[in-house]
């Protein structure tokens, strides 16, 4: 049996691209964009995995498609294409949340939980894989069953299904994602409140009202969402009486069940109550004050932590 050495160069390019160089030029933009960073060792070992898949790709195209050992190292292939996948979602880093990927842009940070995605392309490998050596068993064996029928065809559609839905899911994510905002109003509604001492801010109490809308005109609806908003000082004119980097206001745990698809939420409410210990403070001083929210929600099976931090300016009340 001759070895197709034609074949074996060609694959071995197409998958070096694939594996190494597209991975790595994605890397760099990312990187240059400001979205995320990617540690030195996080690139040399995917530049190992790369190669050795390359390798797999070129073995796979050494021998006829039909034969046993053309499949014998698709199977080994698909294996570790799947193991490959896994890695990039963190399945087998220590001290890493598998799925887990963390973006951020400028005063936005998004973490994104990608579980499922993970398991449902090594589950997708597998199938594909147990089509491969099956087929590598009936080949050998040259041997049919039940009336001519064979089982890999039952994995090949199986896997064939899942690729589709897969397919399906991810693209629906990504049309979803491009259909959702969330913005909140720049106007706060302040309370002040002067107490019995209209003069002295000893007694005062101050509440802040943070209005947002969200606008989800994606396939999947929004559900258990937690939002927590706080406000620090960045800056401060009189820091004795109003020290710069403290919590001077949140609100913990505001709750909304629901967020339909096909919707737009508007003028959802969170009041954020300014600590006592700062009030005279914010009273009497002028400041700027970082105004910090975060949303976490369950989108599509996948786990969304948003943060927004932007600075406002804060005017003495008195």
């Amino acid at each position: 049996m001759a070895i197709q050495i034609t074949k074996m160069i060609l694959y071995g390019i197409l998958n070096a691209i694939l594996y190494i160089a597209l991975p790595l030029i994605l890397f760099e933009v990312v990187s240059m964009m400001g979205l995320m960073t990617f540690s030195q060792e996080f690139i040399t070992s995917i530049m190992i995995i790369g190669i050795i898949g390359t390798v797999f790709a070129m073995l796979r195209h050494a021998y006829p498609k039909d034969t046993s050992k053309n499949r014998l190292i698709a199977f080994g292939s698909t294996i570790y294409s799947g193991i490959y996948l896994f890695y990039l979602f963190g399945g087998f880093s220590q001290d890493v949340q598998l799925g887990t990927y963390s973006i951020s842009v400028g005063p936005l940070q998004v973490l994104l939980g990608l579980q499922i995605i993970a398991w449902l392309l090594l589950g997708s490998s597998g199938i594909r894989a147990l089509q491969y050596l099956i087929e590598a068993i009936e080949l050998r064996k040259n041997k049919e069953y039940r009336a001519k029928f064979r089982v890999s065809k039952i994995f090949k559609v199986l896997g064939i299904l899942l690729s589709l839905i897969i397919f399906g899911y991810l693209g629906s994510i990504v049309y979803s994602g491009m259909n959702l905002s969330f913005n909140f109003h720049p106007t706060f509604v302040l309370d002040h409140d002067t107490g019995v001492l209209p003069l002295d801010p000893i007694d005062d109490s101050i509440n802040i009202t943070v209005t947002f809308d969200l606008d989800n005109q994606g396939f999947y609806a929004i559900y258990d969402v937690y939002i927590d908003a706080e406000f620090r000082t960045v800056w401060s004119a009189n820091e004795s009486t109003l020290p710069v980097g403290v919590k001077v206001g949140g609100s913990l745990d505001n709750y909304f069940s629901t967020f339909h698809s096909f919707t737009n939420n508007l003028n959802n409410n969170i009041t954020i109550v300014m600590d006592p210990a700062y009030i005279v403070g914010l009273a009497t001083t002028d400041a700027t004050l970082a105004f910090k929210i975060s949303f976490s929600t369950l989108y599509a099976a996948i786990f969304i932590n948003l943060n927004l931090t932007v600075d406002i300016p804060w005017n003495s009340l008195i």
